[in-house]
């Protein structure tokens, strides 16, 4: 059989001639079809029509979000920040503790990255090869406003490029294509996030290409790769890393390949009926950042952030007096400062994370019924009210407005 001429950029000719007959953009909506099929099988969450209803929603989700990328942030000549794991898009797992940005680079550009901290308290830039749900999780270069010595209220500016720069310099490689930065936020408050503007220095000014057929076949193949491989990936990594800890236990954390280097990540798959809680016991000595968060299972997206108490970390939880911190899940209010709110959801899948600790952190965790939860926890431990619970997540909504601004 001949063999198919190939464009420069790696598209068929075939393909560009599919985009001007209508073909590949049929193309596109049957693989997005075939997926409505595919979250329809055991292996995905499906035992309720709020599950069915929650995969559909997932599925639209990542539709738009792959969609938007490819059509805004895919030209590294020009790049621009796609923000991702934000109110709209939630995949693989984000840290709601930070802001998630990608931009598209080129080995052999130069590009300068600026970044006013205003309230963030830390970033991690990462040079990656490509996704993780791709199966690309190397890194290939990290570093961080510690790293810098720069932090809330600073602004620095770096360069990223294959020949070395003066001043704050990252070096690229010919297998850089991401440019991956996170802003964390810690103490939530309703304060100016970071502002990060990315420039191409070599082609700056230069006018980009106008919209061809075998670019508009390479964007919407990305798309549809992407939200493929994004389905497949989190459901089984969340269903196998679930298999491999009994319920309601915690694993002991380690480093996740494409993850941030300096950070241990450790996994439960959370399951409770409505008259239970999981109190869950930690020692918070052990490391100087941690944070313990809950997600949806199947989808592994955050559940609702903004309006729900479903994340604690160093700065937000209330210490015991024996130095522990004793966190709650459960469906319901228990009336305790660290509550991690389900949803009323009977299973979750929950994630710790550590900086930098000095020895493995050992996160103890025990079910008991609601009705002996005072029991199982220090003696002192506060009671929130209905309007301080409120008021509680009156604050968390306001600085969730100004981290998300327009």
């Amino acid at each position: 059989m001949q063999s198919q001429a190939v464009e420069p950029n790696g598209v068929r000719a075939d393909d560009a001639n599919d985009v001007v007959t209508g073909a590949a953009w049929r193309a596109y909506c049957e693989r997005m079809a075939a997926l409505g099929e595919r979250i329809l099988e055991a292996d995905f969450p499906g035992a309720t029509d709020a599950d069915r209803a929650e995969g559909v929603r997932h599925l639209a989700n990542q539709v738009a979000c792959w969609l938007t990328y490819q059509l805004a942030a895919t030209d590294p000549q020009n790049p621009a920040f796609f923000t991702h794991n934000d109110l709209a898009y939630r995949w693989g797992g984000p840290n709601v503790d930070q802001n998630a940005r990608r931009a598209p680079i080129s080995g052999d550009g130069t590009y300068r990255l600026t970044v006013t901290m205003n309230a963030c308290e830390k970033f991690v830039l990462q040079v990656k090869p490509g996704d993780m749900h791709s199966g690309k999780t190397d890194i290939i270069a990290e570093t961080s406003s510690t790293v810098l010595d720069v932090g809330p209220g600073d602004t620095v500016e770096i360069v990223l490029s294959a020949t070395e720069q003066p001043g704050n310099w990252v070096r690229l490689t010919p297998d850089a294509h991401v440019l991956h930065v996170r802003d964390y936020y810690f103490d939530w408050k309703p304060e100016q996030p970071a502002m990060l503007a990315l420039e191409r220095l070599d082609t700056q000014g230069q006018p980009g290409a106008r919209v061809t057929p075998e670019r508009v076949a390479g964007m919407l193949d990305g798309a549809a790769t992407s939200v493929e491989h994004s389905i497949e990936r989190w459901n089984d990594w969340v269903r196998t890393t679930g298999d491999r800890q009994a319920v309601n236990t915690f694993s002991t954390p380690s480093p996740v390949a494409g993850g941030v280097k300096e950070v241990v990540y450790g996994f439960a798959r959370v399951r409770l009926t409505d008259d239970q809680v999981l109190v869950v016991e930690i020692d918070p000595r052990t490391s100087a950042q941690w944070d313990l968060q809950l997600y949806s299972p199947g989808w592994f997206e955050s559940l609702d952030f903004a309006n729900r108490q479903t994340s604690l970390n160093h700065v937000q939880a209330e210490h015991d007096q024996d130095g522990l911190i004793r966190v709650v899940i459960g469906a319901v209010d228990p009336g305790v400062p660290n509550w991690l709110d389900t949803e009323g959801r009977s299973e979750v899948f929950a994630t710790h994370r550590w900086l930098d600790p000095s020895c493995d952190p050992v996160v103890r965790s025990v079910v008991v019924s609601r009705g002996e939860l005072r029991s199982h926890l220090a003696a002192g431990t506060a009671v929130v009210t209905r309007a301080a619970r409120r008021e509680a997540m009156r604050k968390r909504s306001a600085h969730v407005s100004w981290r998300f601004r327009a």
